[in-house]
């Protein structure tokens, strides 16, 4: 058990130092007046390094600590404003959530261990070859499965991600770092680091769930008015891309879209981090035209946005089109249906963008709003290059297509232009573009996107309040059955007790002393008989010879 880097975990060491620092350089300007700055940046610091050896494990249990680590540290950040009840409940959220995806990561661990022997991450292939050959291949079904488990609560896909978008109450600077390049990319690491150990089978699942979580969140994006739950949603959006791309089997391109989006999404978080700070309000409602106060902001969350949207040449759009390809070769219906996601990505990221800085000014009495200070425009500034040319390092380091795939190409570009157009007409200028006969049935969709398909709803009433009714339930069984008998054992042992001290008292003290009385009576009749005087010993002498003779006569006769 120790460390390894190859180039998967490579990879992921230049995201998390890289983009951890410049995160940690932003944080700087960003928490500057927080009464527990000191305490963030141990929290923040222990947070990158559990990252960085979960990434460089080369086994099981090392990587499942450094995991739970991670987690930890998660809960700890997110509920780092703890005073605010919200921002205490969503670190308790997450904490609980994730628990029950690492509870199917340490079975799954367990499981390999059992039937395998062997928990090395550099012998994947030797452990599949292992079940293969005794033909026991649903062994690794039901292992890979577990294991995806995990990565499904910490890359927060279906139906384990209602943590993340509540994890927003957190400081910007953690919401940037868990979004980006370290706890979200874990799953996707996980995935990608064990892939060898999955089977066709629980490959579809990972593609149904992946592909699932990628339209689900990106059309609740599209209806919130929080800046950062939009990115929120947008981040389960993307993961549920990577998954996708995962379950076609293409890791390369799967870790080449975690790459460039730790660039543009950490952009993205740290620009919105930057609006909050101007203006102190993050509804998208009371926001509007900061384009001339944020200059630098503004034009910094452009490329991030056009990068995300899959503009060409940006590194977006290398990576989106490199699961796009992998996709066609897969199933054409499942090409077009990520081109339909990526026109609502398209749609959801350029909306916030134009309700942000374009449009008439809503808020008022919160001053004129000015850019951040260099300290935060700078780290900005370094991730908005690598949110634009990242993408090129795509052939040498990932391996994947490095030419332009013209039809592709047009494809991605046309989805772009429709999210764009439909961001404009419909989030800024907020025409109506449904027709009349089907607005009701608009108007029902849009409600229910807008209400995160009620299935944080579903959870309060189907799990967690059966489960708070059980509990409660049990408490009163506890304390009037349990605490009942308990008491009533208690009762009777001390009833017990007071008779056996009453019978110690009356009967075997009584004994005793009586005893004791005898005796001291019987003592005070002989001691009359010692007076002292020599002639009375002497008749009780002689008395007791004529007695004896007597009897020993009486006996011989």
């Amino acid at each position: 058990m120790g460390l390894a880097v190859d180039r998967l975990s490579w990879v992921m060491l230049v995201l998390v130092t890289v983009i951890g620092t410049l995160i940690t350089i932003y944080s700087i300007g960003y928490m500057q007046d927080d009464a527990r700055f000191s305490r963030f940046f141990a929290y923040l610091s222990l947070f990158c390094a559990a990252m960085l050896g979960l990434v460089m494990a080369n086994h099981f249990v090392l990587l499942y600590a450094c995991w739970e680590l991670v987690g930890l540290c998660s809960y700890l950040l997110i509920s780092f404003w703890f005073e605010k009840p919200e921002a205490a409940r969503a670190g308790r959220k997450a904490f609980l959530t994730t628990r029950v995806g690492d509870t199917g990561l340490l079975i799954g661990i367990l499981a390999l261990w059992v039937t395998a022997g062997q928990l090395h991450l550099g012998r994947l292939e030797e452990i599949r070859t292992f079940f293969v050959l005794r033909d026991q291949t649903w062994w690794l079904t039901i292992i890979s499965t577990l294991i995806f488990l995990g990565a499904v609560g910490k890359s927060a896909q279906i139906p384990l991600h209602v943590w993340l978008p509540d994890a927003m109450e957190g400081p910007t600077p953690v919401s940037a770092l868990i979004h980006a390049a370290t706890m979200v990319a874990a799953g996707v690491y996980l995935v990608a680091r064990t892939l060898p150990l999955f089977t066709p089978e629980s490959l579809r699942l990972v593609l149904w769930i992946g592909l699932a979580t990628h339209l689900f969140a990106g059309t609740v994006a599209l209806t919130m008015t929080d800046i950062k739950r939009v990115l929120a949603y947008s981040t389960i959006s993307q993961l549920g891309l990577m998954m996708t791309a995962l379950g076609l089997g293409a890791a390369s391109s799967a870790m080449f879209h975690l790459s460039t989006h730790a660039f543009f999404k950490a952009l993205l978080f740290m620009a919105a981090g930057s609006v909050i700070h101007a203006t102190h309000r993050q509804d998208l409602r009371e926001l509007g035209g900061l384009g001339r106060h944020l200059p630098w902001t503004r034009a910094l969350f452009l490329i991030a946005a056009l990068s995300m949207g899959g503009f060409p040449l940006l590194s977006g759009f290398w990576s989106k089109d490199a699961i796009l390809l992998s996709a066609r070769e897969h199933a054409p219906w499942l090409m077009w249906t990520l081109l339909g996601g990526a026109a609502v990505t398209a749609g959801y990221i350029f909306r916030l963008y134009l309700r942000c800085f374009h449009g008439s000014p809503v808020a008022s009495g919160c001053g004129t709003p000015h850019d951040s200070p260099a300290v935060m425009i700078l780290p900005m500034a370094a991730l908005g290059l690598g949110a634009a040319f990242a993408g090129f390092a795509g052939p040498g380091v990932f391996h994947v297509h490095g030419g332009l795939d013209v039809p592709m190409l047009i494809s991605s570009s046309v989805a772009l232009s429709i999210g764009v157009t439909l961001a404009f007409a419909v989030g800024l200028k907020r025409r109506v573009l449904v027709p009349a006969v089907l607005r009701p049935l608009g108007t029902k969709l849009y409600r229910l996107a807008a209400n995160k398909y009620y299935v944080d709803e579903a959870y309060q009433r189907w799990i967690i309040g059966p489960f708070l009714d059980a509990t409660a339930w049990l408490s009163r069984f506890d304390r009037r059955i349990i605490d009942g008998a308990v008491d009533a054992a208690g009762l009777g042992g001390w009833r017990i007790g007071q008779w056996k001290e009453r019978f110690d008292r009356v009967v075997i003290d009584g004994i005793v002393n009586g005893i004791a009385l005898v005796t001291r009576s019987i003592g005070h009749v002989v001691r009359r008989a010692q007076t002292g005087v020599i002639h009375h010993y002497l008749f009780w002498v002689v008395a007791a010879s004529v007695m004896l003779m007597l009897w020993i006569r009486a006996v011989s006769a």
